[in-house]
C-alpha cells in the first residue's frame, strides 16, 4: 500500500478478467469494500485510504493522508491508536474492537476495528492496517431488540401484577366480609352479653375490617390508574372543581367553609384522572378544615417559569409538618392519625401519579395549624 488512495483499475484497461493481476485484484477488493481501511505508519501517521474511509469519516484522502491516526477519533478516545500500536508492535492483533469515531463535521459513531501489522517479505513491521466497520445500524437493531425486550418484560410484569391485585383483593375481601358480619352480629344480637369491653373490641375489628375494605379499593385504584390510557381533550379544571365542591356541600350541609373558585382554567388533559386530582385535593382540604371555624378553601393558578400554568389547592386547615413532605405523595403514608381524620393515605399517590403521567409534577407547602397548600403543573404543551 503507498501513500496515495487506493485506486480501483479499469477492467476495460485489460484485455479480460484473466488478464488482471493479482496486485490489481487485491487493490479492487480494497477500493470497493464498504468498511473503512487505513493504512498508516508504524507511529501512527495515516499513509492511505480507500473510497470508504473518505465516505465514512468525510474528509477527502489529501485531508488525511500525513495526518495522526487520532484526527480520526473523539478526544476521549485518542489514548486508543496509542494502544492499538503498542499491541501490534508486541507482535498482537486488535480483532473487533467496539469503540466509537469521530467524523470531520464532530459527530460521532459506533465502530468495530480491526487492527492488523504490515510486514515486509523479510518480517519487518513496516506499517499498520486497520479496517473499520460502521455498527450504527447493528447499535440501532440491539437498541430496539432491547427496547422490545425491555417492552415485552414491562408488558408482562403488569400483567403479573394486575393478576397479583386482582387475587389478593379477592382472596382478602371474603374474610374482611366475614370479620365485618360476624362482629355486627355480635353488636346486633350479643350487645348487652358482651358488656362496655366487648362492645368495644367488637367496634373496633369492624372498624378495622372497614379500613382494610378501603386500602383495597384504593390499591386497585392505583393499579388501574397506572394502566389506563390517556384520552386526551379541552376541560376546565374551574368548572370541574366547582361541581365537586357542591358535591361536599350537599354531603355536609352543616359545615360553613368559604371557597374560592378561578375560573375558567382550560388544560388539555384526561377528563376522568384530571377530575380524580382535583377530587382527591378538594376532598383533603375539605377534611383538613373540619376543625376550622373559619374554614376556607381556594383553587387557583399561578404562572411558572416556562409560562405553563401552575394549578393549586390551598386550606387554613390542619397543615402538616414540612420536615414530612416527601410522605405526602408516597401510598399509604399519614402524617396524621385515623381518629384524628379518616384515610388510607392513597389519595394524593394517585394525585401524584396521574399528574405525572400528564407530564407534570406535584409539590406541597405548609405548616402545623396553619394550613396546606397543594400544587400541580400539566406538560406545558397540553396546557391551552
Amino acid at each position: 500500500m503507498g501513500g496515495v488512495v487506493v485506486a480501483q483499475p479499469s477492467l476495460a484497461d485489460s484485455e479480460g478478467a484473466g488478464d488482471v493481476t493479482q496486485s490489481e485484484q487485491f487493490s479492487m477488493i480494497v477500493s470497493s469494500s464498504d468498511d473503512a481501511i487505513v493504512g498508516k505508519t508504524v507511529d501512527g501517521v495515516i499513509t492511505c485510504l480507500n473510497p470508504a474511509a473518505e465516505r465514512m469519516y468525510g474528509y477527502q484522502a489529501a485531508e488525511l493522508i500525513g495526518q495522526p491516526m487520532s484526527v480520526l477519533c473523539p478526544p476521549d478516545r485518542a489514548g486508543e491508536v496509542k494502544e492499538y500500536l503498542a499491541k501490534i508492535g508486541r507482535g498482537e492483533h486488535v480483532s473487533h474492537h467496539e469503540t466509537v469515531r469521530r467524523r470531520k463535521d464532530g459527530t460521532t459513531f459506533p465502530v468495530e476495528i480491526t487492527v492488523s501489522p504490515i510486514r515486509d517479505i523479510g518480517g519487518r513491521l513496516i506499517g499498520v492496517s486497520s479496517i473499520t466497520r460502521d455498527t450504527t445500524d447493528l447499535e440501532k437493531s440491539r437498541s430496539d431488540s432491547a427496547l422490545s425486550r425491555r417492552y415485552e418484560d414491562l408488558e408482562r410484569a403488569n400483567r403479573n401484577l394486575e393478576m397479583f391485585t386482582y387475587s389478593v383483593s379477592h382472596d382478602l375481601r371474603a374474610p374482611l366480609r366475614a370479620l365485618s358480619g360476624f362482629s355486627a352480629a355480635l353488636l346486633e344480637e350479643y350487645r348487652e352479653v358482651l358488656g362496655e369491653d366487648g362492645r368495644g373490641y367488637a367496634e373496633r375489628i369492624q372498624a378495622a375490617s372497614d379500613q382494610m375494605a378501603k386500602l383495597i379499593d384504593d390499591m386497585l385504584q392505583i393499579s388501574r390508574i397506572s394502566r389506563a390510557e390517556l384520552d386526551l381533550h379541552q376541560v376546565d379544571l374551574g368548572a370541574e372543581a366547582a361541581e365537586i365542591v357542591q358535591r361536599l356541600r350537599r354531603d355536609e350541609p352543616g359545615r360553613h367553609v368559604d371557597f374560592i373558585i378561578q375560573r375558567p382554567v382550560q388544560v388539555r388533559a384526561d377528563p376522568a384522572l384530571i377530575r380524580t386530582v382535583l377530587q382527591n385535593l378538594l376532598d383533603n382540604a375539605w377534611k383538613f378544615t373540619s376543625r376550622q371555624d373559619d374554614a376556607s378553601i381556594e383553587f387557583g393558578t399561578k404562572l411558572t417559569v416556562d409560562g405553563s400554568v401552575c394549578c393549586y389547592v390551598s386550606d387554613n386547615g390542619a397543615g402538616f409538618d414540612p420536615a414530612y413532605a416527601d410522605k405526602l405523595f408516597t401510598p399509604f403514608q399519614r402524617l396524621h392519625t385515623i381518629r384524628e381524620f379518616p384515610g388510607t393515605g392513597v389519595g394524593l399517590a394517585s394525585v401524584r401519579q396521574i399528574v405525572e403521567r400528564h407530564g407534570g409534577h406535584t409539590w406541597a407547602e405548609g405548616a402545623v395549624s396553619l394550613g396546606a397548600t397543594f400544587y400541580f403543573t400539566l406538560n406545558a404543551e397540553e396546557t391551552a
